[in-house]
């Protein structure tokens, strides 16, 4: 298996749970929900081929090839953070910037105060280099951890919640809705029962960020990778949508044009709206930096607004 930034990010869920001793004693340390941790560590289970931990009535457990599989994420992990150590301090220390690390598709959501923010940093301190990183919700708080980013803005919906160590407040509201596309089983099911029963069968892609309260409801885990189907995005969840196989949890704003376009239809509602309210996140200043004050300053006044 060769590493890419999605593998590190589930090793260090991986390790996250090992260190903690389960999912759910995670949750505090990653930020995310523990069906969204189940999901992650089911996927690096599958990645590598073998299973990892033992969880059920008896407690969770890693397996004896999750003991080994974790002393080698642990050497590998501390070798990467001490390399990206020495590879910042080469970076131009002169040179001012703030590093924002945003989650995909927040762009077309016009409550998203981050446009009009940027304008009036450029505008303020034209000297000043932003630079924005897309990321999911989980690389967006370990980029954080690991000073790679200054400033995070993600979604947070049900179990989800602000690490203890970050400072935070919110932004703007999303809301997600399913939908599919005109031709797909579920398009023409009025009635929410019988809709219940024709989701139950159906291919569901959701965005990771998204907690999900209709898990509880249906047998498929919408957080999970079933079907081989990568879920990480919101934009391959569209993709997976108007190709007519699956229904998906995207954000109304984000599927507005194709619903105009009548590419897409939203299903009748089944349950209260899945709101997402986004955060503007950092972690607790060791000093004051100009710059990065300004900018957060200038979301927290958009915030209000």
């Amino acid at each position: 298996m060769k590493l890419s930034d999605i593998d590190l990010r589930l090793l260090r869920v991986f390790q996250a749970v090992a260190t903690a001793g389960g999912f759910a004693k995670a949750q505090g340390a990653l930020g995310i929900s523990q069906p969204a941790i189940s999901a992650q560590i089911a996927k690096l289970e599958d990645r590598l081929g073998l299973r990892l931990c033992d969880r059920g009535p008896q407690g969770f457990a890693l397996t004896p090839e999750g003991k080994d599989v974790l002393k080698e994420v642990t050497t590998l992990l501390e070798q990467i953070d001490a390399a990206a150590v020495r590879l910042n301090a080469i970076g131009a220390p002169g040179t001012r910037r703030v590093r924002i690390g945003v989650v995909d598709s927040m762009v077309t959501d016009p409550n998203n105060p981050l446009v009009p923010v940027l304008a009036k940093t450029r505008r303020t301190m034209p000297d000043v280099q932003v630079s924005i990183g897309i990321l999911d919700f989980l690389a967006c708080l370990e980029e954080l951890r690991a000073n790679r980013l200054d400033i995070a803005i993600v979604g947070i919906a049900g179990n989800e919640r602000i690490p203890s160590e970050a400072e935070a407040f919110p932004l703007y509201r999303e809301t997600s809705t399913l939908y599919c596309s005109p031709d797909h089983a579920c398009a023409a099911v009025s009635d929410p029962k019988a809709l219940l029963e024709k989701l139950a069968d159906a291919k569901i892609s959701a965005h990771s960020f998204v907690f999900n309260p209709m898990d509880k409801e249906l047998n498929p885990m919408l957080l999970g990778d079933a079907e081989g189907v990568a879920q990480d995005t919101i934009e391959l969840t569209a993709y997976y949508t108007l190709s007519g196989g699956y229904v998906g949890l995207l954000p109304d704003h984000y599927a507005a044009g194709w619903v105009k376009a009548g590419k897409l239809v939203s299903l009748a509602p089944l349950h209260t709206p899945i709101v997402s309210e986004f955060h503007a996140v950092r972690l607790q200043p060791a000093s004051k930096d100009p710059a990065l004050d300004f900018v957060w300053q200038a979301l927290k006044l958009a915030g209000t607004a």
